[in-house]
């Protein structure tokens, strides 16, 4: 069965070029590494053994460098929907005989026209949404199994890749990532999936330290440990249960979970607007999503921690140790986790440097702040933006755009909480597109998280005030 148009006619293109050259880019980041497993893994099922490149992405500075020219099939996986006006000009401006192009991509569509030469595969084509429904990999697997019904296993690498774009935005996984990725996965026995707390370090971090630092709603909680072991004792005593501060959340009983879960929501209903309660549940309650070849306890168990150790190594451009822990070499594990714990201690100094040294400038719908290239590292500016929620200064009702400077132009990350999201209907990826568009970059993503790149910062601000 055909589930997104345009399927049938990329598998067809694929094994017609089988024997021709095929190069292959795809994203970053764990969407983008997952696409990659599961497209090398398919295609050397059929003997097809393409040439495999990374791509941050595709923009003014870098479709330069795809040598359109040298290959008769390029395949995009996990971008390129959004810049195939740019891969149509760029292509034309060579005077090349054009490449048969293959997108499997879930971001946004963006194109007058669609060249005949390009087959842009994308659930948004069939009226499905791109940001909870399927992810780049998931697009990946649909080929793989179109292709063969003996690739499903190669589903957890899709649900990987929907964890780490947080396609679970709701709580849970929705759309073909259920009905046809989890299913699959769930058959195999490969993942299990279980009603948890939508609090974050399940098997690596302790209940307090998970309270400690949750920010898509501020309480009295936040960041303040005092609080949190009254808390606790508090769940404790009124339930009669025996949590302890060092508890992490796989080693809590469903019931502790309940009583720990009713709890929390009782004390955010007291800092939340009235109309935003109802939104509430969706981020305290909903399902986890766990890797059974891999122990309780590790890094590599949950599918939303483990997508974390895969950005701690892409995030610097370090792509062989999660290609390797993916594909099963756990001999690279060590490395990954030293990896990991220099990503921590990064985001550390870098959430210092934003709450001891950055202002962050407050408009009516939202807030902002601006840094150097060598306050904050780029690659990391999107997630700091979301952390900062945990800081005073940081109003956690307005979504926060960072402005990060580059060696050439400048970043931009834009984050808001899951709850602002529910209750307020925001679409940043659209604000961040307009502005950045008038500025001469360009940008996109999701509703809730995204970026561009831009040239010069002067008006950006400015065009962000007329849509956000």
């Amino acid at each position: 069965m055909e589930y997104l148009s345009n399927m049938q006619k990329a598998i067809d293109e694929i094994l017609k070029h089988k024997n021709d050259n095929i190069i292959v880019y795809t994203h970053i980041d764990t969407d983008g590494l997952n696409s990659r497993v599961v497209l090398e893994e398919t295609l050397s099922r059929q003997g097809i053994f393409p040439e495999y490149r990374f791509l941050r992405q595709i923009d003014y500075g870098t479709i330069g460098d795809i040598p359109f020219g040298d290959y008769d099939l390029v395949i995009f996986a996990d971008l390129g929907s959004g810049q195939i006006d740019m891969i149509d000009t760029q292509i034309k401006s060579m005077n090349i005989k054009p490449p048969k192009i293959v997108i499997f991509d879930h971001h946004i569509c963006q194109f007058t026209k669609m060249p005949e030469y390009i087959t842009n595969v994308n659930p948004s084509q069939d009226g499905l949404n791109g940001s909870i429904e399927l992810c780049g990999a998931g697009v990946c697997y649909l080929f793989a199994r179109e292709l063969d019904d003996n690739n499903k296993d190669l589903s957890k690498y899709a649900l990987l890749g929907a964890i780490g774009d947080v396609q679970n935005l709701n709580g849970k996984l929705e759309g073909l990532n259920r009905k046809i990725i989890l299913k699959d996965a769930l058959e195999l026995n490969l993942v299990s999936s279980s009603p948890d707390l939508q609090f974050y370090g399940k098997h690596t971090r302790p209940l307090f330290t998970s309270i400690k630092y949750f920010t898509d709603v501020r309480t009295d909680l936040t960041d303040n440990d005092s609080r949190i072991i009254n808390f606790i004792n508090h769940v404790n005593k009124k339930y009669d249960s025996e949590i302890t501060n060092t508890n992490y959340i796989y080693q809590l009983t469903e019931s502790q979970k309940r009583a720990v879960g009713s709890e929390f929501f009782k004390k955010c209903v007291r800092y939340v607007p009235k109309e935003w309660i109802s939104y509430l549940p969706k981020v305290i309650f909903g399902e986890s999503y766990e890797l059974l070849n891999h122990e309780s306890g590790t890094s590599f168990r949950s599918l939303e921690e483990y997508s974390t150790c895969i950005n701690a190594c892409s995030r610097y451009n370090e792509y062989e140790v999660p290609l390797e822990i993916l594909k099963g070499n756990m001999s690279y594990e060590s490395k990954m986790l030293k990896m990991l714990r220099k990503h921590k201690r990064n985001l550390a100094k870098s959430m210092d440097t934003i709450k001891n040294n950055v202002e962050v400038v407050q408009k009516d719908k939202f807030q902002y702040f601006e840094v150097s290239n060598n306050e904050i590292q780029g690659n990391i500016v999107g997630i700091i933006a979301g952390m900062s929620y945990s800081i005073e200064k940081v109003d956690w009702k307005k979504p926060i755009f960072a402005i990060s400077e580059l060696d050439e132009g400048y970043k931009i990350s834009a984050r808001c909480p899951k709850l602002l999201s529910f209750a307020e209907d925001i679409n940043l990826a659209k604000a961040i597109n307009y502005a950045s568009e008038k500025v001469g970059g360009t940008g996109g993503g999701h509703k809730f998280a995204c970026g561009a790149y831009i040239p010069d910062k002067k008006d950006f601000v400015k065009y962000l005030v007329e849509k956000v």
